[in-house]
């Protein structure tokens, strides 16, 4: 089943309110599990596949781009500049280049409006999308040793 189809959704509702919301990982699994068929394990992957891995990699290396991939994943919906820019902290030189970077490399779509003043929605592509189950996994991940990380501060490099 692709992302566009429609499905119910990838989690479970809480029995009582308040409870935290469960996700369906068999759900996630079997709703992306057509990006698995056919494709080789990562050790009998061709060079070439390493290399689109690769600069997958270094494009969502690049400053802010996780935090507005994972935003954009939990919207099904066109989102403005502002709002991205809210959403991330990124600046507006930094955001243009993410979102410029993105919509040439095929995951984010870009409307501009004719309107007064000028608006502008970005959105996934069905491509982008396809990352959902990573961040699924980042999440699930990040709730289970969250406590272990968070103390953790990134090393400053000079």
């Amino acid at each position: 089943m692709r992302p566009t189809d429609e499905r119910g959704p990838r989690h479970s509702l809480p029995e009582h309110p308040g409870a935290p919301v469960r996700i369906d990982s068999t759900a996630v699994i079997e709703e992306y599990a057509y990006l698995l068929e056919g494709v080789p394990s990562i050790e009998r992957a061709p060079e070439e596949l390493h290399g689109t891995v690769s600069s997958l990699l270094k494009l969502l290396a690049s400053a802010h781009a996780m935090s507005l991939l994972y935003y954009f994943s939990g919207k099904q919906r066109p989102i403005r500049f502002t709002e991205l820019a809210q959403a991330t902290s990124a600046s507006p030189k930094v955001l243009s280049q993410r979102l410029k970077e993105f919509v040439e490399a095929g995951l984010v779509t870009r409307q501009s409006y004719d309107e007064s003043p000028p608006r502008v929605e970005y959105e996934l592509t069905t491509m982008a999308r396809e990352l959902d189950p990573a961040f699924q996994f980042l999440y699930a991940w990040a709730a289970r040793y969250d406590r272990n990380v968070s103390d953790v501060s990134p090393v400053e490099t000079a």
